[in-house]
């Protein structure tokens, strides 16, 4: 006989809408048929929370010993002491077809409940056998499986209700803050259309046109990316790389924007390499939103400095800026959707008020921190924390 055993009901409380029965409260407890039922009694006695015992023929799956069943049969006994010197098997017709409904263990809670309510009424409260590969078993406890279910239930609504509430937000800020740039597109393509447009106007128009364009695709990048956050387990796919080369290409890519706002960036490294293992894809689009934000809120002239150091087993990487800093309210808020900030951009640049909500995500994802720190007046400053393994070992 062999006994081992996980009860957490708390397990529950943790369920997704994407959950298995991998995740749910099991128990492993098996007994062979050859042994005899004083066993069975002994083990049931000893602890009243296991749903069945795993029955054992020459090492192979044989059948599920559901502990109502086992006492309903003994409790019919006149005489305990009789049927306690029978095996196990006793229970059992060799030539009976098997009633114990088995799953894979990555069956999702949802379809196992269907399947668990179509069973046939006299077995429909039997524990469920869950199969991990050809020849591991466990139990699971049917009223543990519809406390996972009703959780799922619940955590659906709550995705919906957010969902919902999401929609509302995409079409607020559809109805405000689009409206402004497609206004601006048709009125210069009406202008184009002009008679009597010469080649310098038709060139002013189109680089406004273009511009606005930029700018309406970069608020509805920012409202997919939030959706997809809200709506899916969002991935990351960390692997080693230098973090010293991808920042320093990221400022890079900016001196365009800087040098039209006559600013400056720039850098400070930490000696020596640092070797960050993340998801470069996701730390470039965390760098590249903090200093979009500094070039954005800092008037013209201004400085902006990017600080990378190690130390230890974490990397410090800190964006300042020379804008016209947060209030107390402001900094609050700030990582939140949707915020709408007392300062504004210096050149008439646009903002759906999602980056900082997704780089705080994104960050966290990553087992990191960020965290603001500023003065009215003195401009403000974006600190990110991780650690060099960003993973899980």
């Amino acid at each position: 006989m062999e006994l081992m055993t996980k009860r957490n009901f708390d397990m529950v409380d943790k369920i997704g809408i994407n959950s298995s029965l991998i995740d749910l409260d099991l128990v492993s407890v098996t007994i062979d048929a050859d042994d005899r039922l004083i066993k069975a009694y002994e083990i049931f006695a000893k602890h009243p929370t296991y749903p069945g015992l795993i029955v054992l023929k020459e090492g192979k799956l044989f059948r599920m010993l559901s502990k109502a069943s086992f006492f309903e049969v003994m409790s019919q006994q006149y005489m305990f002491d009789v049927y306690s010197r029978r095996s196990v098997s006793f229970f059992f017709d060799e030539n009976e077809t098997e009633k114990s409904l088995v799953l894979d263990a990555n069956t999702s809670v949802l379809s196992a409940a269907t399947q668990a309510l179509q069973r046939p009424i006299i077995s429909r409260f039997d524990p469920i056998i869950v199969q991990f590969g050809e020849d591991s078993y466990q139990l699971l406890d049917y009223y543990v499986l519809l406390m996972a279910e009703n959780r799922v239930h619940i955590e659906t609504s709550r995705l919906l209700r957010e969902a919902n509430e999401f929609k509302k937000e995409v079409l607020g800020v559809v109805a405000h803050d689009l409206r402004n740039p497609i206004g601006v597109i048709l009125g210069f393509a009406n202008m184009l259309l002009e008679p009597g447009t010469n080649q310098e106007e038709i060139l002013e128009y189109g680089r406004i046109i273009q511009e606005t364009s930029q700018q309406m695709n970069n608020m509805l990048n920012d409202l997919l990316v939030s959706a997809m956050n809200d709506s899916t387990d969002f991935m990351i796919n960390p692997a080693p790389f230098g973090l010293v080369r991808l920042v320093t290409q990221i400022c890079a890519n900016f001196n365009e924007k800087v040098e039209a706002k006559n600013q400056k960036i720039h850098l400070f490294f930490s000696e020596g390499s640092i070797i960050l293992n993340a998801d470069s894809n996701k730390i470039r689009e965390i760098l590249e939103n903090l200093i979009s934000n500094a070039i954005k809120y800092s008037e013209p002239g201004k400085q902006i400095k990017v600080y990378v150091e190690k130390l230890e087993e974490k990397v410090i990487i800190k964006v300042s800026d020379e804008g016209p800093g947060l209030s107390k309210d402001d900094e609050e808020k700030i990582f939140g959707k949707f915020v709408r900030l007392s300062a504004k951009p210096t050149a008439g640049e646009s903002s759906t008020g999602l980056g900082l909500f997704i780089v705080k995500r994104l960050v966290e994802l990553h087992r990191g921190k960020i965290w603001v720190e500023s003065k009215i007046g003195e401009g403000s400053t974006f600190i990110v924390e991780f650690p060099l393994n960003t993973v899980e070992n």
